[in-house]
Protein backbone atom coordinates (compact mmCIF):
# COMPACT_ATOMS: atom_id res chain seq x y z
CA UNK A 1 0.00 0.00 0.00
CA UNK A 2 1.32 3.42 -0.92
CA UNK A 3 0.17 6.60 0.78
CA UNK A 4 1.20 9.87 -0.78
CA UNK A 5 1.05 13.00 1.35
CA UNK A 6 1.78 16.42 -0.07
CA UNK A 7 2.18 19.47 2.17
CA UNK A 8 1.44 22.75 0.45
CA UNK A 9 3.09 24.92 3.08
CA UNK A 10 5.98 24.75 5.52
CA UNK A 11 3.60 24.68 8.49
CA UNK A 12 3.53 21.56 10.63
CA UNK A 13 1.33 18.83 9.14
CA UNK A 14 -0.03 15.81 11.03
CA UNK A 15 -0.79 12.55 9.25
CA UNK A 16 -2.21 9.45 10.96
CA UNK A 17 -1.75 5.98 9.54
CA UNK A 18 -2.67 2.53 10.88
CA UNK A 19 0.03 1.29 13.33
CA UNK A 20 0.97 -1.69 11.14
CA UNK A 21 1.88 0.53 8.18
CA UNK A 22 5.51 1.28 7.45
CA UNK A 23 6.17 5.01 7.15
CA UNK A 24 8.97 7.00 5.63
CA UNK A 25 9.47 10.48 7.00
CA UNK A 26 10.13 13.50 4.80
CA UNK A 27 12.58 15.95 6.29
CA UNK A 28 12.49 19.70 5.64
CA UNK A 29 14.99 19.51 2.77
CA UNK A 30 12.61 17.27 0.84
CA UNK A 31 14.74 14.15 1.20
CA UNK A 32 12.78 11.04 2.13
CA UNK A 33 14.49 8.94 4.74
CA UNK A 34 13.59 6.35 7.33
CA UNK A 35 14.19 7.12 10.99
CA UNK A 36 14.44 3.48 12.13
CA UNK A 37 15.02 0.03 10.60
CA UNK A 38 11.34 -0.78 11.10
CA UNK A 39 10.42 2.00 8.65
CA UNK A 40 12.45 0.44 5.82
CA UNK A 41 10.25 -1.61 3.51
CA UNK A 42 12.86 -4.33 2.90
CA UNK A 43 13.72 -4.97 6.57
CA UNK A 44 11.86 -7.40 8.83
CA UNK A 45 12.92 -7.08 12.47
CA UNK A 46 9.83 -8.74 13.94
CA UNK A 47 11.89 -11.54 15.54
CA UNK A 48 14.80 -9.40 16.71
CA UNK A 49 16.57 -10.20 19.99
CA UNK A 50 19.64 -8.82 21.74
CA UNK A 51 22.91 -9.50 19.91
CA UNK A 52 21.20 -10.58 16.68
CA UNK A 53 22.60 -9.50 13.31
CA UNK A 54 20.86 -8.31 10.16
CA UNK A 55 21.23 -10.68 7.20
CA UNK A 56 19.70 -10.66 3.71
CA UNK A 57 17.21 -13.45 2.98
CA UNK A 58 16.90 -14.02 -0.78
CA UNK A 59 13.69 -16.05 -0.44
CA UNK A 60 11.81 -13.13 1.15
CA UNK A 61 13.96 -10.43 -0.50
CA UNK A 62 14.26 -8.71 2.86
CA UNK A 63 16.87 -8.14 5.51
CA UNK A 64 15.98 -10.08 8.66
CA UNK A 65 17.24 -10.35 12.23
CA UNK A 66 19.18 -13.59 12.65
CA UNK A 67 20.88 -15.37 15.52
CA UNK A 68 24.67 -15.18 14.91
CA UNK A 69 24.90 -18.95 15.48
CA UNK A 70 22.80 -19.42 12.33
CA UNK A 71 25.25 -17.26 10.39
CA UNK A 72 28.20 -19.42 11.49
CA UNK A 73 26.30 -22.62 10.72
CA UNK A 74 25.35 -21.34 7.26
CA UNK A 75 28.98 -20.44 6.56
CA UNK A 76 29.96 -24.09 6.91
CA UNK A 77 26.95 -25.82 5.30
CA UNK A 78 25.59 -23.62 2.53
CA UNK A 79 27.11 -24.44 -0.87
CA UNK A 80 27.00 -20.83 -2.09
CA UNK A 81 28.56 -19.37 1.06
CA UNK A 82 32.28 -18.66 1.08
CA UNK A 83 32.72 -20.55 4.36
CA UNK A 84 34.55 -19.44 7.45
CA UNK A 85 37.70 -17.39 6.84
CA UNK A 86 40.84 -19.51 7.25
CA UNK A 87 42.40 -16.98 9.67
CA UNK A 88 39.29 -17.35 11.87
CA UNK A 89 39.53 -21.15 11.77
CA UNK A 90 43.26 -21.01 12.55
CA UNK A 91 42.72 -18.71 15.53
CA UNK A 92 39.90 -20.91 16.77
CA UNK A 93 42.19 -23.94 16.49
CA UNK A 94 44.86 -22.16 18.55
CA UNK A 95 42.38 -20.91 21.16
CA UNK A 96 40.74 -24.32 21.60
CA UNK A 97 44.00 -26.31 21.55
CA UNK A 98 44.81 -25.38 25.14
CA UNK A 99 41.24 -25.89 26.37
CA UNK A 100 40.30 -29.26 24.89
CA UNK A 101 42.22 -32.34 25.92
CA UNK A 102 41.35 -35.28 23.71
CA UNK A 103 42.63 -38.62 24.90
CA UNK A 104 43.07 -40.82 21.86
CA UNK A 105 43.92 -43.83 23.97
CA UNK A 106 46.64 -46.30 23.05
CA UNK A 107 47.37 -47.94 19.74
Amino acid sequence: MTIKVTATSLNQTTVRVAPTSKIKTTVASGVIMARTLVELLDVDVSDVNDKYVIMYDASTQKYTAVNPDEVLSAATTEPIQPGLPSDFENQLDIDLDDRIDLDAGTF
